[in-house]
């Protein structure tokens, strides 16, 4: 319910530098709105406008005019990404290019923004991400509103050339300092950012997921690619875009000695076209499958389907070695117990909290020994998952939701 009076007026901006609304940030916003505040998301243009939340507005949409030179680099971007893969070396190349000689990091997404952020004054400016950190320090001020820094990841490790990376790094010791809360996705990197700008307390909201009743068993996935009810199915789901390690992923499907064991590959990207010529090329249609992306809300009732999540990702950065994607959190409350990479942050939620399995996933010839060793043990996998019938509650969006509403009621 929301509150009344006084409180119900305050009101927060979000902002976003995405065009796909992280499921991460309308959570946030479905809980506070149930604490009383008014909130408002401002992202990046879609490609292909469709129905989108109320709460999202699109810049370039209002009467405001963007920058002509960052909007021209916008549009290139937008149309090289169809035919690029995103993470994959050209296009780093490109973007790296790109951010040296033809726009400044930070001023590009000042230049994007401020115009028609300024017509959405708030009590509360939210930066999802560091490219909106200095946007939301601008406005922030103007407003005389708090600052809140949402760090989605370890932006400035991701993989870019040095000098980006060191730039973004630069961009984040520039404004951190001025936030009146630090948030962030897990205690590593809570712990990184503390260290490296000499902050303290900053807070930790998980990437959970909203925890409904389990329901009686589904065969969905089974049936739709005609797979035997007996045979087991490990789920892989999210974007299909290079340094997911998803090639790899295929290749150990083909050493994989339990036959009755099938990869389903649940997404869409610029790997999609690729990974279904590896299967074919592979020979292996009969136990890989791939299902291409469903709404967010149908997600979680065909997750639950599988029988088992896997997460393969490597420590390709320090970002990734410390990662805890979206899908660790939908495996969760789907229930499905998790085969993951021995990365920190996986171990610590996979291993140490009895939900699966850790193993060396870096190679096609480990990840299948891992694939074999994680489902021989039906006894083993049954374990895990009546562990996860508890985990699955305490790793829930309820959970993070109540203590994000807590964290804001210092604004109120």
């Amino acid at each position: 319910m929301r509150t009344e009076g006084k409180e119900a007026n305050r009101s927060i901006l979000m902002l976003c530098n995405d065009r796909q609304i992280d499921r991460r940030i309308l959570l946030q916003a479905d809980s506070l709105e149930e604490a009383g505040w008014q909130v408002r998301i401002l992202a990046m243009p879609l490609d292909n406008p469709a129905e989108d939340d109320p709460r999202v507005s699109r810049i370039g949409q209002a009467d405001s005019q963007m920058a002509l030179r960052e909007n021209r680099v916008l549009s290139t971007y937008r149309f090289v990404r169809r035919y690029l893969t995103m993470n994959g070396g050209p296009m780093r190349l490109l973007k790296a290019l790109a951010w040296r000689f033809l726009v400044d990091q930070e001023r590009f997404y000042l230049r994007l923004f401020l115009q028609q952020a300024r017509q959405m004054r708030a009590d509360v400016v939210v930066a999802h991400d560091l490219p909106m950190l200095a946007v939301g320090r601008v406005l922030a001020a103007e407003f005389s509103a708090s600052l809140v820094y949402d760090s989605h990841e370890l932006y400035c490790e991701q993989e870019f050339s040095r000098a980006q990376g060191r730039n973004w790094a630069l961009i984040e010791q520039r404004h951190i300092g001025a936030c009146d809360l630090v948030i962030t996705v897990n205690p590593s990197i809570a712990k990184e950012l503390e260290r490296r700008y000499d902050l303290v307390d900053v807070q930790v909201i998980h990437n959970a997921e909203r925890v409904l009743p389990l329901g009686p068993r589904s065969w969905y996935l089974h049936d739709h690619f005609e797979i035997p009810h007996s045979h087991s199915i490990l789920l892989f789901q999210g974007g299909l875009s290079a340094g997911r390690h998803l090639p790899e992923l295929v290749d150990a499907m083909a050493q994989v000695k339990l036959q009755t064991v099938h990869l389903v590959i649940l997404g869409d990207g610029q790997l999609s076209r690729a990974l279904k010529v590896q299967v074919a090329r592979l020979g292996l249609e009969q136990r890989v499958h791939l299902h291409s992306a469903v709404p967010q809300r149908d997600l979680l009732a065909i997750t639950a389907t599988a029988d088992a999540g896997v997460i393969p990702y490597q420590a390709t950065c320090l970002n990734n070695f410390y990662c805890t994607p979206n899908k660790l959190f939908e495996f969760i409350a789907a229930g499905l117990p998790i085969l993951a990479s021995d990365l920190p942050e996986l171990r610590r939620f996979v291993a140490d909290n009895g939900i699966g399995q850790v193993t060396d996933l870096s190679s096609a010839e480990s990840m299948a020994a891992g694939i074999d060793g994680f489902f021989q043990d039906g006894q083993k996998l049954q374990g895990w998952r009546d562990v996860l019938l508890d985990t699955r509650e305490r790793f829930s969006w309820q959970v993070e939701g109540a203590l994000l509403q807590d964290l804001y009621e210092r604004f109120k």
